[in-house]
């Protein structure tokens, strides 16, 4: 019992210390968690509902990722640590965003103003869209699913935007930090010096 306790603490301390392992771990979770979702996902095909329920997957639990977050590392009130820590917060939430746009039948579901029935399409890879149920006035059903898988491209093209914004934010993050220290360790260095000087 005590061997676990003490796993627990150094877990929630590496967790609350490094932005990166949590915001690293929490991404791992989150990708179990949109393919549970994924599995679940029944778009109710009904244009009444479709934004409003899409809307639901994109926003409760990227808002539950960025309580999470705050939650495991602390809401620190220290200046210099602030935004950094909100900024490392944040991360999770905008990989959820990421996840369900690059996944793509999420948009497409909210999109879809038609009624229909939620099936997978026979000859593309496994992609659900609404199959119409109704005949529409003068839109054919192969139109309409070419339609829904071009709301599918431009979802992963949104994924896929934010991907390279999440990457090139930490890039520069990367480098800037990188600089400071190197700015930060010759100080260090001369306040050394002139310490052994002194003496």
């Amino acid at each position: 019992m005590g061997s676990t306790q003490q796993w627990l603490t150094r877990l929630k301390n590496e967790l609350s210390d490094s932005p990166l392992v949590s915001n690293v771990a929490f991404g791992f979770i989150l990708m179990g968690l949109e393919k549970l979702v994924e599995l679940e996902f029944e778009c109710p095909c009904d244009p009444m509902w479709n934004g409003l329920f899409s809307s639901a997957f994109f926003i409760i639990p990227a808002v539950m990722a960025l309580a999470i977050m705050m939650i495991v590392q602390g809401c620190r009130c220290e200046v210099s640590r602030r935004r950094s820590v909100s900024l490392s917060s944040v991360v999770p939430a905008v990989v959820w965003l990421i996840l369900l746009f690059l996944d793509g039948q999420y948009l497409a579901c909210a999109m879809t103003d038609w009624h229909g029935r939620y099936v997978i399409v026979d000859k593309a890879a496994p992609q659900k869209w609404c199959e119409p149920t109704q005949d529409q006035e003068s839109v054919s059903p192969r139109d309409l699913m070419l339609r829904s898988q071009r709301l599918f491209v431009e979802s992963q093209v949104i994924g896929i935007v934010l991907l390279i914004f999440i990457c090139f934010g930490l890039v520069v993050y990367v480098i800037r930090e990188s600089c400071q220290q190197e700015l930060e360790t010759p100080e260090v260095n001369v306040a050394e010096m002139s310490l052994y000087s002194a003496s």
